[in-house]
């Protein structure tokens, strides 16, 4: 095992710090999701050419911004990301740790927390049937 040197902080709010000083550009934050990886161990690096950044993150590297109900009789939720991006919900993957809810983002490689306005907008579309919670016919974990 490695030694590696985390030169980025990522804290719950999923703001970066470069160093220790905020990283405020928004391009320079787009671009670090955009390069965005994680090794065999799990620990994630921003990767530029041969070289690699390490990364440390509070909590999750993605935030769910906001959920849209597009169709809930065919599960069609879309998720919009912090790093501005939007892509739909996979049911499978969305669970609780306490109220908290996460899902899987970016084909399954990334998790990503609920903020506060998104899980509003999830408890519209869940279904409490017996103490178990769905989403349409899906139950969530």
């Amino acid at each position: 095992m490695t030694n590696k040197i985390y030169r980025f902080h990522v804290d719950k709010d999923c703001n970066w710090f470069q160093d220790g000083k905020p990283i405020t550009h928004e391009r320079i934050y787009l671009y670090n999701y955009q390069n965005l990886s994680t090794d065999d161990e799990g620990d994630f690096f921003i990767k530029e050419g041969q070289s690699k950044a390490f990364v440390k993150f509070e909590d999750k590297p993605f935030i769910v911004k906001s959920l849209e109900i597009e169709d809930i009789s065919n599960l069609n939720l879309k998720i919009q990301l912090n790093d501005s991006t939007q892509e739909k919900l996979v049911l499978e993957s969305l669970y609780f740790e306490g109220n908290i809810p996460y899902c899987g983002v970016k084909k399954g490689k990334f998790i990503a927390r609920f903020s506060r306005p998104a899980l509003f907008q999830l408890s519209k579309a869940i279904i409490n049937r017996d103490g178990a919670f769905f989403i349409g016919e899906k139950r969530i974990k």
